[in-house]
């Protein structure tokens, strides 16, 4: 297991929850502060850091797989993952909302958002995510059907056909532009999604990664690696700059999607890249640490809505409106590590459990 994709995953989710809790803060009544700021024009991007991270570890774990029996066992392992850490906060937001927004509950297709089938509104605001991971399984098991050998050379040709009908579907046909983006088709919205060029650019990372793990390192690979991470980094932060410049502060609606796999894409690639030639390198994130969180960030992703939810209707938001801007921005920091620390309990004691159940179900290993 590598280890520093743990920890990149628990980083991502986190970058979620302050970018949903930048939006309390200023509910609140109070200045955000620089980091809530920074999360606010950033933290949404830990979604397309997953979509890397997720098509490299699908590429990754299934190098040797071949044939349709391999491809479909593929799909229940991921099927059995997707479920068991997904129905329990489907449940705990039937009852949740039944108590904070009824309305929410009258409006949103709940088969489909059990199902994680294409549907608005979802229960879980930020389950569409899911809906596409579901779409990503189901092509890479049948591109594990598909193809042997050639594996590599058709996921280039597919990024290469993907990314031009990305930039045929922006600047041609404006199909994301307000009026049109509302009109497109199932198939469009999902299947020609330019999220699928995350996913695709994981997956090839993968295997140019898997094909440089055999060479010999030098201390200017490592050099290089460290400068790679930076370089990711600072790309990242930009991303928020061009957000905050020139989409005002809206790249992560549909409308943008383009850029903002532009945005932040590239250099979620960047850093998932250089995090890898790392860990290979021995040169890795804390062990226990990064596996628990690494293990928790499913638990976080989908935990963390329900519990900012469910203190703003506490009362929350009012009361530390009331205490000064320093003192609530660090309150709100302490209820993001209190959702950091319910996660991993939930991913020891739940999670966990009803993943091996599930599994066991689907009879894969």
């Amino acid at each position: 297991m590598l280890i520093n994709i743990q920890f990149l995953r628990m980083i991502a989710a986190m970058l979620v929850v302050l970018y949903h809790t930048s939006s309390h803060v200023r509910a609140s009544g109070i200045e955000q502060g620089s980091l809530f700021e920074v999360m606010e024009a950033v933290g949404f991007a830990g979604v397309d850091i997953f979509f890397v991270i997720s098509g490299f570890i699908m590429a990754h774990t299934s190098v040797d797989a071949r044939g349709a029996g391999d491809g479909w066992a593929f799909l229940r392992r991921r099927m059995a993952r997707i479920y068991s850490g997904y129905w329990p906060f489907f449940l705990l937001a039937l009852a949740l909302f039944a108590w904070i927004d009824p309305s929410l509950m009258e409006k949103a297709k709940l088969l489909q958002s059990a199902i994680l089938w294409p549907a608005y509104p979802l229960l879980i605001a930020v389950s569409w995510t899911l809906i596409f991971e579901m779409f990503f399984y189901l092509l890479f098991a049948v591109i594990i059907c598909i193809t042997d050998r050639r594996r590599s050379l058709f996921l280039v040709v597919l990024f290469g056909l993907m990314l031009l009908v990305a930039i045929c579907n922006q600047f041609v046909r404006h199909a994301y532009d307000p009026g049109h983006l509302e009109t497109l088709s199932l198939a469009e919205n999902l299947m020609l999604s330019p999220y699928l060029l995350e996913f695709l650019g994981g997956a090839l990372l993968a295997g140019w990664l898997h094909r440089e793990s055999n060479r010999q390192t030098t201390m200017n690979d490592r050099r290089w690696d460290i400068f790679l991470l930076a370089a990711g980094c600072v790309f990242f932060l930009l991303g928020g700059w061009i957000n905050n410049r020139y989409f005002d502060g809206g790249i992560e609606q549909g409308y943008a999607v383009f850029y903002r796999v532009l945005a932040f894409g590239v250099p979620s690639l960047l850093i998932l890249a250089a995090l890898v030639r790392l860990d290979q390198k021995g040169r890795r994130a804390p062990l226990q640490f990064s596996l628990l969180t690494g293990g928790a960030s499913y638990a976080i992703y989908l935990s963390h809505g329900l519990i900012l939810a469910s203190m703003q209707k506490l009362g929350f938001n009012d009361y530390a409106g009331g205490l000064g801007a320093g003192v609530a921005q660090i309150l709100y920091l302490v209820l993001a590590a209190l959702i950091l620390g319910y996660s991993v309990m939930h991913f020891r004691w739940i999670e966990r459990p009803l993943h091996r159940i599930l599994k066991g179900w689907l009879r894969v290993s």
